[in-house]
């Protein structure tokens, strides 16, 4: 049986399962069996994202399987994208099976996997781009994320498509990025992820077909992330700007387990974690970070964040920027206490 470290032929002892051990805990809680007569290849193009690690991997012909189920925790919530350059993945998560060739696109968590089977397709090895981003970087609910996961992602003109040539550009291991470029980047690719996300959502992906009211609240939600730079922002703006009534934009957002000042800001929190962690924006004030995501005033701003994370917005900083992704995890667990909580 292979070492869990070994497992990460998937994420192949990324950095985000390693050095960001707070993101993944040093050892993914996984037993892990190699099959196939296949091994591991130990040369990789790692990018460094910031709030992200992307992946370029050659893998021989092999069998990837959980032999055994150990509790779940934190140091799995990272959302993995699986983009082959050539050769073919057939993958099972969660009883899904699904078949991911040159071109397409296939979100998993490890929480959910169960197999991968790498072929070469004619070829010598299997070439792969895997990326690895914390959920709690990304601004959607673990539940409507869940959906997505273990199946293929279509891959059109849209921003699928978008995000596949967009991995696939930041995959070319001649790239040259200054130091700073990765994090930009980083942030960058978790938009567009996060925008794929929410298109296949509101197009019905994991859904009932006609669902208006799930269509409609996606619109509201899209809307509210649109809008957190605006300290007016609130549910009376919101429902007027749809034209429905205040009643019913709550009872829109109680259905999901949310109240609406509640998410927003959560919203706004997320990017204010997001953006304290960026090392680009090191020089920033922090009560600019604060004010361009909506807290007008800077107490405000502290008290807020405090609440919701036991720590200061300085003191997060300080500690993000002396040990990347250290404390990635520390919204995880205590934004429902923001969303569920009262108006």
């Amino acid at each position: 049986m292979a070492d869990d470290g070994e497992m990460e032929g998937e994420v192949s002892r990324s950095r985000v399962m390693t050095r960001r051990g707070r993101l993944a805990g040093g050892r993914v809680n996984r037993a892990i069996t190699v099959t196939g007569g296949g091994h591991l290849r130990s040369d990789a193009h790692v990018l460094d994202l910031g709030v992200a690690v992307l992946e370029v991997r050659r893998f021989h012909p092999l069998t990837v399987q959980r032999q055994a189920y150990r509790p779940h925790t934190a140091h799995e919530d990272a959302i993995h994208l699986i983009a082959p350059m050539y050769g073919t993945v057939n993958t099972t998560s969660a009883g899904l099976r699904s078949t991911v060739t040159a071109g397409e696109l296939y979100a998993y968590d490890l929480a959910g996997h169960e197999e991968l089977t790498l072929r070469p397709d004619g070829c010598d090895d299997l070439k792969l781009a895997l990326l690895a981003i914390p959920k709690p970087v990304l601004p959607l609910r673990d539940d409507a994320i869940a959906v997505l996961l273990g199946r293929g992602m279509p891959v059109d003109g849209g921003l699928s498509g978008l995000l596949r040539q967009f991995i696939e550009d930041l995959s070319d291991e001649k790239l040259s990025l200054s130091p700073g470029d990765g994090p930009r980047l980083g942030m960058v690719l978790v938009d567009l992820v996060t925008a794929c996300f929410s298109s296949l959502l509101e197009s019905g992906r994991g859904s009932q077909p006609g669902s208006q009211r799930q269509a409609l609240g996606l619109r509201l939600r899209t809307y509210v992330q649109n809008q957190l730079h605006d300290p007016e922002l609130c549910p009376q703006s919101i429902a007027a700007a749809h034209h429905i009534s205040i009643s019913y934009l709550h009872r829109l957002f109680q259905e999901q387990g949310y109240t609406v000042s509640g998410w927003i800001r959560e919203q706004r929190l997320r990017r204010t974690i997001r953006d304290l962690a960026d090392a680009a924006l090191a020089d920033v004030p922090i009560h600019e970070i604060g004010a361009r995501w909506g807290f007008s005033r800077p107490s405000d701003f502290s008290r807020t964040f405090r609440a919701a994370f036991g720590v200061s917005p300085r003191q997060f900083r300080s500690e993000q920027l002396a040990e990347p992704f250290r404390a990635a995890l520390l919204p995880d667990f205590r934004y429902r206490h923001l969303t569920r909580g009262t108006e």
